[in-house]
């Protein structure tokens, strides 16, 4: 058989780049590696006793996406109300075609968080029709993954995965030695709108640092837009988003031993125009008490005290073009929707 990628003969550099590691292939086309627990329960028991006990509470987003988070963060994509998904998708739809020509050398497509991977399928078709193989590196929390790896592989025949399942530090690192020659890093979304400033630029940096001089960083910018198309897209009338923000308490029950009653919190989002992001919170409908019972906490909720889940920025194109400079990428092209709603940028090192 085939072997996928350079992993398949060379699990000993893999071992020089992360611990613990394993690595199941499916046929002779389809590959995934997961890290020994990218997501540690440890972790994730550390991360909810600091936020809850934090005097202005908080948990991380990364922690919505477990197998019924990534299941309804899908179900969002969907919805009438939540325009970045089909916006970005049009975008997409419009330049695929032009990315194969970016570099006749590249051949492998590295995507860092790509749950399902339904928009990227039309970049995969354009490198698809150009190349004799393609080569896509999905790489996501979720193991998610693998039905959707599947569904590419039964749609392309000239497609090779080698997924990887892991947080996006270590992964990247491992997608970066994933084939030779140069890579298209897909970045959609605006999955960075989730980061602070000094976040984005620290994950920036460290993308910069992996990639070569041919590599390109295709990335997705929700742009700054009327407040009531914000909040209806983070506030759906099917109240979908309310259910994925409160699955995060659900998630607290089942893996800590925790007894949230998820009818006592209210889903709330709001555009905070100073900082220019949407924030999500879980707010206490009444003054109650919730046990963890793991952690050996009790957490005492005030009625309206809120725990802050998730920020999602919003950019003007001199935001865009400033974070690259300090990131250390250049902007080679900008490409963005009529109605201006959303922006994909190609970012080159600038080394």
């Amino acid at each position: 058989k085939e072997n996928t990628l350079v992993f398949s003969n060379n699990l000993a550099k893999l071992d020089s780049l992360v611990d613990s590691f394993k690595r199941e292939i499916y046929s002779e086309r389809f590959a995934v590696i997961s890290l020994e627990n990218p997501v540690s329960n440890g972790d994730f028991a550390d991360d909810v006793k600091t936020g809850l006990t934090n005097s202005t509470k908080y948990l991380f987003p990364k922690y919505f996406y477990d197998s019924k988070g990534s299941e309804l963060f899908e179900e969002i994509t969907k919805l009438e109300e939540y325009y970045p998904t089909e916006t970005e998708r049009s975008i997409i739809k419009n330049i695929s075609i032009r990315l194969p020509q970016l570099d006749a050398n590249i051949s492998t497509i590295v995507e860092i968080g790509s749950g399902s991977s339904e928009k990227t399928r039309h970049i995969i078709e354009a490198f698809s029709h150009a190349r004799d193989k393609v080569y896509y590196v999905p790489l996501d929390i979720s193991d998610i993954i693998i039905e959707s790896s599947k569904k590419l592989l039964q749609e392309f025949e000239n497609i090779y995965i080698e997924g990887i399942i892991s947080e996006y530090e270590n992964g990247l690192q491992i997608a970066s030695e994933v084939n030779e020659g140069p890579k298209l890093y897909l970045f959609l979304g605006s999955s960075i709108g989730n980061f602070t400033h000094e976040e984005s630029i620290a994950f920036l940096e460290n993308l910069s640092s992996i990639m070569q001089d041919h590599d390109r960083l295709l990335i997705g910018f929700d742009r700054i837009k009327d407040r009531n198309i914000l909040q209806k897209a983070y506030d759906d009338s099917k109240g979908v988003t309310a259910k994925f923000n409160l699955n995060i308490l659900e998630r607290i029950n089942k893996e800590l031993n925790a007894d949230f009653n998820l009818k006592a919190f209210d889903h709330l989002s709001k555009f905070n125009e100073e900082k220019s992001r949407i924030e999500m919170h879980l707010v206490s409908n009444k003054l109650q008490k919730v046990t963890i019972r793991d952690l050996g906490q009790q957490i005492q909720f005030e009625s309206g005290e809120t725990i802050h889940t998730e920020n999602s920025y919003k950019y003007t194109q001199a935001m865009i073009n400033r974070l690259a400079e300090e990131s250390g990428f250049k902007i080679e092209e900008n490409f963005t929707d009529s109605r201006d709603y959303f922006s994909l940028c190609l970012f080159k090192t600038n080394k």
